[in-house]
């Protein structure tokens, strides 16, 4: 704690000058036992400020007579601004709530008889270790399973473990990426709770992915199996959001219409290019991997059935195949006369 000592003292009890960084956390606290002081880049101010926008002698903080302390601009480029405004001012009374911006730095008074925050308890939550470890165990345990089910030639070890290698090091990837902006912007790596929403997303997905592509087998509902990419956006934005909301509760309904946006257009996106890609090739819509015959509950066809819808598409095609186009073509091949 420093102490700024300059002239007859305003008051022998001084308010405290809270110097507050771009997170407007704070970084120092002086004394001011001063009528004035000034404050800039400069070293002959009564403090300084480590900024570049802010000018070498930047402002004045006075106490008037009226007993109130007022800012004042000493001429500099960027000037002053009330934390939340955009209006630049000559002049500011600071109040116990007033936070006065000079370049990124923030500025604020705090005086003897202003309250402060109630005293938070300390956070003792469980490690999320063991429970990212379960839910990694059991997306592997998911995998394994799935490709085990679409298996349809001789098992060999590669084809089971290059995916789990691919999801392990795309976790400690996506993970290490989300600590590193975690401290930057909360100071708290929190490693441990990035890895459990992460592994917990892509668990709640690949248990979708199974059982969509299981129901799709035993109940013949294409639209299941067809229509996972959309579950697959939506555990995006919500893996995200809840990244998100580990960094920072505040503006928590900004940061989900943000994600809700992004899902929004991915989903779009994708069923736009699926939707031109089926027009194009004539593909329609079919399972992608095939499923033990034994969980199959939708009943199949008979032979006299199939062949009967059969021969009623092969009546369509020759009728059209006979049937003269419509339209104002003309010949072809041009007349013969």
């Amino acid at each position: 704690m420093d102490e700024v000592t300059r002239a007859k003292p305003a008051t022998a009890d001084g308010p405290w000058l809270e110097v507050l960084g771009r997170h407007r956390d704070v970084v120092s606290r002086t004394r001011v036992t001063a009528n004035a002081i000034t404050l800039g880049r400069a070293y002959d101010n009564d403090i300084v400020l480590d900024d570049p926008h802010v000018a070498a002698h930047h402002l004045r903080i006075a106490y008037g007579d009226d007993g109130s302390w007022i800012a004042e601009d000493l001429g500099s480029i960027n000037g002053l601004v009330v934390d939340g405004e955009r209006t630049r001012r000559e002049r500011i009374v600071l109040g116990a709530a007033t936070t006065v911006l000079v370049g990124h730095t923030g500025l604020r008074l705090r005086r003897a008889a202003d309250a402060v925050p109630a005293e938070l308890p300390l956070a003792r939550s469980a490690p999320r270790w063991p429970l990212a470890i379960v839910c990694i165990a059991l997306l592997f345990a998911l995998e394994w399973l799935g490709l085990w089910l679409s298996e349809t030639g001789e098992p060999k070890l590669i084809r089971y473990l290059t995916p789990l290698a691919t999801i392990a090091i795309a976790i400690a990837v996506w993970t290490t990426l989300w600590s590193v902006v975690s401290r930057v912007f909360s100071g708290q790596a929190r490693f441990g709770l990035h890895l459990l929403i992460v592994s917990a997303g892509l668990l709640a997905f690949s248990l979708y992915d199974q059982l969509s592509d299981l129901g799709a087998f035993a109940l013949s509902w294409t639209h299941l199996s067809n229509t996972v990419y959309v579950a697959a956006w939506v555990a995006f934005a919500t893996v995200c959001l809840a990244h998100l909301r580990a960094l920072s509760n505040t503006k928590l309904p900004l940061k989900a219409g943000a994600v809700i946006a992004l899902a929004a257009l991915g989903i779009t996106m994708q069923s736009l290019k699926l939707s031109d890609w089926r027009a194009n090739s004539g593909q329609a819509a079919t399972l992608q991997k095939l499923e033990p015959p034994s969980i199959r509950i939708a009943p199949a066809h008979a032979e006299n059935a199939f062949f009967a819808s059969n021969e009623a598409l092969k009546a369509v095609l020759d009728k059209a195949r006979s049937d003269e186009p419509s339209g104002d073509g003309g010949d072809v091949g041009g007349s013969d006369d």
